[in-house]
């Protein structure tokens, strides 16, 4: 007498996972569900042929090693052969897993035409199309599936909005969705679909009537505006911003989310003052918001509007914020702009381990650098527990501290102990190349800069760097200035490399082409030694009145600054 058998159930004790479950490869699924028995009078029977076994169980262990790729064209070959919609549902999920699109869509066509009364054949059918750019194949499905189940009108169509960006003819799937929804006029997720298929189409007068429909059948659904803004944003923010300011106008009941995506936008755009302008209208909305909240802190702490920033941030970290040990570190170093180091300490000190506990303990080291040993303070920095990635910032962190207390030597040996051990660390060879540069070793200065170069051949402060010392600590200007020239072309607004480009063309003769760049450069960022070098230039071009009184300037708000000095007592006995 021959063995029969129903798949899912009379082999669930023999597979490792059951036909119905989807499950990650490297986990056993639970075993499937019975199947109910109305339906599974409807299913077939098959003979327990060896082929039928050794496939079920091969196409499962194959997949719970990864294999799921396999998996699915066994199972639709089995689908195929046995004409069993179990079969062939398996194989779309094992093709799902494994992102073969084109086997999921055979898999499921064959489900549909085994079981053709199945709701969830259909619907992972269409969306398998749809992801396929096969909307105008889907034509029947769809309207079948609307004209049985018009309950479920709503999320056919949200798939349809969705996916339309990935149909292959923009134009003729804008039509198909214009006709799914004519019996639809009201149905917002309808009018949804139709906006983003003519917003593929290049239809922007049809989007814009769509959404003011959508402002009146549905107010308070975010979903369509969030989707248009994200959309606008990829390509203007400034458009971004007007469309969700008018639809904000006219949605007074839009959730939080929606409200913060105008400031956000603001943000985006660096327009920092409006933007804080906006978090606190949404905060009068939304009163003790901690996200608005921890917005507005950082927002009025950029804007160096330091009395506010302060509350805002506290008020964010008791409204339990998730971000709570940033704020902690933002309130030590807002503690720090107020001259209030003490409260500062506490601040850091309640940062615990994570993210921000490597920067909260330097900041403690720096505070502590300014009171007491050098040493002491850059021991207690190396016992401190760190991972791998965090020992090289630690090295570095060590290094400037030793380096702005005038410790070279020991800078030096702190780079090259970590060197020794990540010799190609491009972080730690660039940061050597300053010390020795400060140290008067230009050769091996030069030695690490190029080797950084090796590795990060078009990185703007790399080039900027060996072109910089070759400027200005050997003969080889001509290089040099091609090197800056190279690091400008990189970041063009750079005001150290337009420092270094105003400096490069002075030492190879052309004072009167650097003049320009060194303005530039001291505009973005008055520093001492850009202020050396453009009073120099100044005074080479005759301009000796005004390189004093630059000179002086700077002078009394850095008095020892060793290129200004050294510079001023070379014009100015």
């Amino acid at each position: 007498m021959k063995t029969y058998f129903s798949l899912c159930v009379s082999l669930s004790a023999l597979v490792l996972s059951g036909c119905a479950q989807l499950h990650a490869p490297a986990k056993p699924a639970a075993p499937a569900a019975a199947v109910p028995a109305a339906t599974e009078a409807k299913l077939p029977l098959h003979p327990l042929t060896p082929q039928i076994v050794y496939g079920v169980l091969a196409s499962e262990l194959a997949a719970q090693r990864g294999a799921s790729a396999v998996s699915a064209a066994t199972y639709l070959e089995l689908a195929r052969e046995l004409n069993d919609p179990r079969l062939a549902r398996r194989a779309a999920e094992f093709a799902m897993l494994a992102g073969q699109l084109g086997t999921a869509t055979q898999a499921l066509q064959k489900w549909v035409e085994l079981e053709p009364d199945s709701e969830t054949a259909r619907e992972q059918l269409l969306v398998a199309q749809l992801r396929g750019g096969k909307l105008s194949e889907s034509e029947a499905l769809v309207t079948g599936l609307l004209a049985d189940h018009p309950e479920r009108a709503a999320a056919v169509f949200v798939q349809l909005a969705r996916l339309t960006s990935r149909q292959s003819d923009p134009n003729q799937a804008y039509a198909l969705v214009r006709r799914l929804a004519t019996p639809f006029p009201e149905l917002p997720e309808a009018r949804f679909a139709v906006l983003s298929a003519a917003a593929e189409a290049g239809d922007n007068q049809a989007v814009a009537a769509e959404f003011d429909t959508l402002a009146r059948v549905a107010p308070r659904w975010d979903l369509p505006v969030a989707w248009q803004v994200d959309r606008l944003r990829q390509k203007d923010n400034d458009a971004a911003l007007a469309f969700l300011a008018r639809e904000l106008a006219r949605r007074p009941q839009a959730g939080v989310e929606l409200q913060l995506a105008y400031p956000r936008l603001l943000v985006n755009g660096k327009r920092f003052p409006e933007a804080r302008d906006a978090f606190a209208t949404a905060l009068g909305r939304n009163p003790g918001n901690p996200d608005i909240l921890y917005a507005l802190g950082l927002l009025s702490f950029q804007l160096r509007d330091l009395t506010a920033a302060g509350p805002y941030l506290e008020q964010a970290l008791a409204g339990g914020h998730p971000e709570a040990d940033y704020l902690r570190l933002t309130l030590g170093q807002l503690a720090e702009a107020n001259k209030a180091p003490q409260d500062a300490r506490k601040w850091y000190t309640l940062v615990g381990p994570g993210q921000h506990y490597l920067s909260a303990q330097v900041r403690l080291a720096a505070l502590d650098l300014k009171d007491g040993d050098v040493d002491a303070v850059l021991a207690r920095m190396g016992s401190l527990d760190a991972t791998a990635a965090e020992q090289v910032q630690l090295v570095l962190y060590q290094s400037q501290f030793a380096r702005e207390a005038g410790r070279l030597d020991l800078a030096e040996r702190y780079l090259d102990t970590a060197l020794a051990s990540q010799p190609d660390s491009p972080e730690l060879l660039y940061e050597r190349a300053l010390v020795l540069e400060q140290r008067g070793d230009y050769k091996a200065a030069e030695r690490d800069l190029r080797a950084y170069l090796k590795q990060k051949a078009d990185d703007a402060q790399g080039l900027n760097a060996l072109g910089y010392l070759l400027v200005n600590r050997t003969s080889r200007h001509a290089e040099g200035l091609r090197l800056v020239e190279q690091a400008l072309r990189a970041d063009p607004d750079n005001p150290m490399i337009l420092d270094s480009m105003g400096w490069a063309l002075f030492k190879t003769g052309r004072s009167a082409e650097a003049l320009p760049y060194l303005e530039r450069a001291y505009k973005a960022m008055p520093d001492p030694e850009v202020a050396a070098h453009l009073g120099e230039v100044l005074w080479t071009l005759g301009r000796r009145a005004e390189a004093r009184q630059l000179w002086q300037a700077e002078r009394a708000k850095a008095p020892d600054h060793p290129v200004l000095l050294e510079t001023m007592r070379r014009f100015v006995p």
